[in-house]
């Protein structure tokens, strides 16, 4: 069948081994509060915390915070060197058992062999910051195949970097370097998928989307009835930075000048904007597309005197969380 394929990712899964963890050691993990929050989102609509999978895992980032809430736990990805660095990093769940990791795209779920162990199904599949390359709606016929009768869905990603001007020096004028680096610099060298993200996933394919021009095979229409667009939750907080009155960010960052350069290290425009400036950067022509997003962060920070020497930012992201449920009773 035809499928939603322009978000795939042609980055990520090709990573060779020291890509990846490269990527592993200076990408962020997820605050306890929002494991918090994504763990309530499914047990307070009845779901259970047996078996969770983990799509597009990457090096584990994620599934290494969520596991540990599941008494068994599956971390999934296309990208052979991410699973073998997921591989290498300890990580175990509430029983006590280290967490599987296999090569698997998202649309090939029900062909996970670790699944084989839990003829009984999935309780909860998760995507942190990975939706937006799936296929659809083959993610969504694979995950019916999967999920138990009232399992959960749960895809979250966050969006930019906000500074928090209540603690930043000179933030204003550092809040239009960033925001001029993500919707300027990089905006040639981003895919379909990466705009997703910045929209807070807003477009995304969901069970119920009408997938008109694709050839959608009446298997696959069945399956999809399988989700309830009644019981659908889309959670958005602090977009565009917004932050309420004695609040802070839910993904609050206090960052050193150093750690962000190495986290958009690892951001897949900057990979694809280094690949096709190689010979440039190779032969000095031109300054690193980072190198020079730090150097004017620095400098903004210089001109203020609370800003001198200072060699970090706090701040936070925008963040999404979308939760989507499978009928209590219906196909397995």
């Amino acid at each position: 069948m035809a499928s939603t394929a322009a978000h795939k990712d042609p980055t990520f899964r090709n990573y060779d081994l020291g890509s990846a963890k490269n990527y592993a050691k200076n990408r962020e993990g997820y605050p306890d509060k929002v494991i918090d929050i994504i763990i309530n989102q499914h047990t307070s609509t009845g779901g259970k915390l047996d078996l969770l999978v983990d799509i597009g895992c990457g090096p584990g980032t994620a599934t290494r915070s969520v596991a540990p809430h599941f008494q068994h736990a599956i971390g999934a990805d296309p990208g052979q060197s991410m699973i073998e660095t997921a591989r290498s990093i300890p990580s175990s769940t509430a029983s006590g058992e280290p967490v599987t990791y296999e090569i698997c795209s998202a649309n090939a779920l029900s062909n996970l062999s670790a699944l084989k162990q839990y003829p009984e199904g999935v309780d909860l599949i998760t995507a942190a910051t990975a939706a937006h390359w799936f296929e659809y709606p083959d993610f969504y016929r694979e995950a019916a195949k999967i999920l138990k009768p009232g399992g959960s869905i749960i895809i979250w990603c966050t969006k930019g970097y906000y500074v928090d001007e209540r603690t930043t020096p000179n933030a204003k004028k550092l809040q239009a370097l960033w925001q001029d680096f993500e919707n300027d610099a990089l905006v040639p060298y981003e895919l379909e998928g990466n705009k997703m993200t910045k929209e807070l996933l807003a477009s995304l394919p969901l069970p119920w989307s009408s997938y008109e021009g694709q050839d959608v095979d009446s298997e696959t229409k069945e399956l999809l009835k399988s989700f309830d667009e009644k019981d659908y939750r889309r959670l958005v907080f602090n977009d565009e930075g917004q932050v309420k009155p004695g609040e802070d960010f839910l993904l609050a960052r206090r960052v050193t000048l150093a750690q962000s350069k190495l986290m958009l290290g690892t951001v897949s425009p900057v990979t694809r904007w280094r690949e096709a400036n190689k010979e440039k950067l190779e032969k000095g022509k031109i300054e690193d597309i980072v190198d020079k997003v730090m150097r004017r962060t620095r400098e903004l920070l210089d001109e203020t005197e609370e800003g001198k020497g200072r060699d970090w930012m706090e701040g936070g992201s925008a963040l999404v969380i979308m939760v989507i449920k499978k009928k209590c009773s219906g196909l397995m």
